[in-house]
């Protein structure tokens, strides 16, 4: 989904990146998918202890332009391709 550009001062505070470029990140949220073992469960007590409220997309892509230092959030998602979430909904 895309969304409005929401600043990010953090770009790696609980999220691993899994692909990059000059200008993107692709970044996964900590513990979620392969792997999350300790640290997943951590930050999903976080989540749940900090704002119940509001779930966290797994999935978020940022952008960073060349000579600043702060991130843009400008997409996020439930799954890492969209061919996944298109087969979840049939």
């Amino acid at each position: 989904m895309w969304l409005g550009p929401e600043e990010v001062l953090l770009a790696g505070a609980l999220w691993v990146t899994e692909r990059a470029n000059p200008f993107f990140l692709l970044q996964r949220r900590r513990g979620h998918g392969k792997g999350g073992g300790l640290s997943g469960l951590l930050v999903g007590t976080l989540d749940v202890v900090l704002d119940s409220s509001a779930r966290v997309a797994p999935y978020r892509i940022l952008h960073q332009t060349q000579d600043s230092q702060v991130y843009w959030a400008v997409a996020c998602g439930n799954y890492r391709r969209r061919e996944q979430e298109s087969a979840a909904s049939e």
